[in-house]
């Protein structure tokens, strides 16, 4: 076949759908302790140097949770996942 000749080719893939709420993602942040993570850590410097980051990290994710919370119990269907805003609306 001629290089200038382009030739189709369809190859089937399967579809697989993913659906993750956002407590899906935060609930796991709120779980990192430092305490955890210095245990894991062989090397002392870096559990010092990694703990107050994991503290802001869980502080960070109970605050999102908190506000995700407060805007589902003013309106359930906002953060609703397939919900599509369009401007204007």
């Amino acid at each position: 076949m001629p290089a200038d000749e382009a030739q189709n080719v369809i190859v089937p893939v399967k579809r697989y759908d993913v659906n993750l709420t956002l407590d899906d993602i935060v609930t796991p942040l709120l779980d990192v302790a430092s305490h955890q993570a210095s245990a894991r850590t062989a090397d002392a410097d870096k559990a010092a140097e990694l703990e107050p980051h994991l503290r802001r990290l869980s502080e960070l994710a109970a605050q999102l949770k908190a506000v995700v919370g407060e805007i589902n119990r003013i309106d359930p269907t906002l953060l609703a996942p397939g919900r599509r805003r369009t401007t204007g609306e």
